[in-house]
């Protein structure tokens, strides 16, 4: 029997479903962080801004970076590798001295091969042969030079035997010292001079 109604139930219109409500959409408002420096970074960029004001904002930053990691990876105050690099080059990464020292940090192609050569084998992967022109390259350059100024600290023990050594070269300051040769203590005094100037210098704004 059930069969009978069965076309009658067929014709039957079901309700039209309702259209369902719109989803809410949450509007999220996104705030760009800007990340804020720590302030030993600005006052680095500060300084170098000071001594090449015609270098873009980038490259300045890339530079104070460059300072202030290499110096925290090698315990050594950036003030004082700004301050050695002031008086070695004034800042110019394409600076060569009379005797053939390349660079920010001014480095023996000689010197900085062997530097290289030791980073890469102690701490790092080689990615590249190296060239005395890598010198020119102020990041590479401060890599080498804030090492090798760490490791003179520890040989020499003394902060201005170590920034004379930076400058005679380590094994003629050792010459000197076991035979009682003479030398002047003007490179160190005119790097420590520039570091206490740097340890007064207010931050400023560029």
């Amino acid at each position: 029997m059930a069969a009978l109604f069965l076309p009658g139930y067929l014709t039957i219109k079901s309700p039209a479903p309702r259209p369902a409500a719109p989803a809410k959409i949450e509007v999220v408002k996104q705030t760009k962080q800007i990340q804020k420096k720590p302030k030993e970074l600005i006052k680095i960029k500060s300084i170098v801004k000071s001594y090449r004001p015609e270098i873009g904002d980038n490259e300045a930053w890339k530079v104070s970076k460059a300072v202030h990691d290499e110096s925290a990876r090698r315990d050594l105050d950036p003030l004082l590798v700004l301050a050695v690099i002031k008086v070695e080059s004034g800042f110019r990464n394409n600076a060569v001295s009379p005797v053939g020292a390349r660079g920010i940090m001014q480095i023996m192609p000689a010197t900085g091969k062997f530097l290289s050569e030791t980073i890469s084998g102690a701490h790092e992967s080689r990615t590249r042969e190296f060239s005395p022109d890598h010198l020119h390259d102020p990041v590479f350059n401060i890599k080498l030079g804030v090492y090798y100024l760490n490791g003179l600290k520890k040989r020499f023990r003394n902060l201005s035997l170590a920034l004379l050594a930076y400058n005679l070269g380590p094994s003629e300051m050792q010459n000197r010292l076991d035979n009682q040769i003479y030398f002047s203590g003007d490179y160190a005094a005119a790097v420590l001079d520039t570091y206490r100037e740097y340890k007064k210098t207010k931050n400023s704004a560029f």
